[in-house]
């Protein structure tokens, strides 16, 4: 797979890839092109329309419009509005390289109370829309070569290399920043573009 774009809103999120002269939307597992941009915690983590299913029963560790809170400082007047909209607890967060106190948010995993910010959450889901087209590819790839008996998953090997993502035109620098951090943490690499 050569590049994939992603639609990244505040509720839904859209992959694209391109390929055969071309840009094929993706389906995920669903066959729907709108993924809920959600990640819910628990037991286990659920993103995308796992983590919709469940949010009605797991509202408070269930976390949405993310978009809005990315690269804010926690005392910001924006985020402060944004945090009195939200079910989920928001709570300050040092950042790595010093400056204000970032939002993270508190959420229970694995019957445990954590702290993540709200940038690695979006890198999670990032991640998550690139595992559906890493599937995609995957699948591609046995109907090419059907020969793989091994019946292993080579799906995550599959994961795109190269990603363009949209964001919204109002973000500031440290706002894009923060978007890309939260994509190396989730192992995200290669963003090659941030478009508005």
């Amino acid at each position: 797979m050569s590049v994939v774009g992603i639609d990244f809103g505040n509720t839904n999120a859209v992959i694209a890839a391109a390929g055969r002269g071309g840009v094929d939307v993706i389906l995920n597992g669903n066959s729907n092109r709108l993924n809920p941009c959600m990640v819910g915690f628990g037991e286990a983590r659920a993103m995308g329309e796992a983590a919709g299913v469940k949010a009605s029963s797991n509202y408070k560790n269930t976390i949405s419009n993310m978009k809005r809170l990315i690269g804010l400082a926690f005392d910001d007047p924006r985020a402060q509005a944004e945090i009195k909209r939200v079910p989920f607890k928001c709570v300050p967060i040092k950042r790595i390289g010093g400056g204000p106190d970032s939002v993270g948010v508190q959420v229970n995993h694995n019957s445990e109370d954590t702290t993540i910010s709200i940038e690695a959450v979006a890198g999670m889901m990032i991640k998550h829309m690139g595992t559906i087209a890493a599937q995609k590819a995957a699948a591609e790839s046995k109907i090419a070569s059907p020969n793989n008996k091994s019946g292993t998953d080579n799906s995550m090997a599959c994961l795109p290399q190269d990603w363009v993502i949209t964001i919204p035109g109002y973000y500031t620098d440290a706002q894009r920043r923060a978007l890309l951090v939260g994509c190396e943490i989730s192992g995200v690499k290669g963003v090659l573009r941030l478009m508005h």
